[in-house]
């Protein structure tokens, strides 16, 4: 593929996310708070998320604090009723109690009350590296002696985001499967393709000055599968497969989620 081939097909990429967006979007960003997520049923191909990597954002958060310059949030607003009822809900119930020591409980007390519930499309990891703070939920990394909730009050900005949540694109409940898993799909492809949502939550095309460096690592989770990711993450952070397959019972000690703050 030459240079002008290449740039039709990134220009392609911006002009079919902001299609789809515009067709499904609500009409202005909409603070939502992590506690309220859960991954999308399509996400990264049907595959979910990585503990791991949510890991490696929130302990980055803890020791360096929180990065407001982050992608901005792609969500599905969903009736909360729905929602509970839904497969993305019962796989993730199945993730949390598969990894009840590293990942905040999951069940309908959650959103009592609350009529929306929400399903991440884009920055996935970053709600739940936000939950994984909000619910102080004990670490992978053994002996690394952080607490997640310590973080909380030490950084103004990331309460402010837990409490009030992230301003975000959020797309109507009857935004269909196969639009959600290509919405998905273009996101993680957006530095690679070089464009970026701005502010209002509109792709965007990078000048050659304002195109966001990433490491090896940062560029390879944009676009790997879930399972793929994790193994990732474990060999960056030197983190044990046996720990993993235990739930990371082992790395902690059986110790058990703390409280929400």
């Amino acid at each position: 593929m030459d240079d002008e081939e290449a740039e039709d097909d990134e220009e392609d990429r911006v002009d079919r996310l902001n299609a789809l967006l515009e067709k499904w979007r609500e009409p202005s960003l909409a603070r939502v708070r992590p506690r309220l997520t859960i991954p999308d049923g399509t996400n990264r191909a049907a595959t979910g998320v990585s503990l791991e990597h949510a890991h490696g954002i929130a302990i980055s958060i803890c020791e360096s604090g929180f990065d407001t310059t982050h992608d901005v949030p792609v969500v599905v607003r969903e009736r909360a009723e729905e929602m509970l009822c839904g497969d993305a809900f019962r796989r993730w119930v199945a993730m949390t109690r598969a990894n009840s020591t590293v990942l905040p409980p999951c069940d309908a007390s959650a959103w009592s009350g609350e009529p929306w519930a929400f399903t991440t499309l884009g920055s996935s990891h970053l709600n739940l590296a936000l939950k994984l703070i909000e619910y102080d939920v004990m670490t992978v990394f053994k002996g690394s002696g952080v607490r997640y909730g310590d973080a909380l009050s030490n950084d103004a900005a990331l309460r402010d985001a837990i409490a009030r949540g992230l301003p975000s694109v959020v797309l109507r409940p009857e935004t269909p499967n196969a639009d959600r898993s290509l919405v998905s799909a273009l996101l993680n492809q957006a530095n690679d393709a070089g464009f970026h949502l701005n502010d209002h939550g509109v792709a965007v095309r990078d000048g050659n000055s304002s195109a966001k460096e990433l490491t090896v690592f940062e560029a390879l989770s944009r676009t790997l599968d879930s399972e793929e990711l994790s193994s990732l993450a474990r060999i960056k952070y030197g983190l044990d497969l046996d720990d993993a397959t235990s739930g990371y019972i082992r790395a902690t000690n059986g110790a058990a989620p703390r409280s929400r703050l």
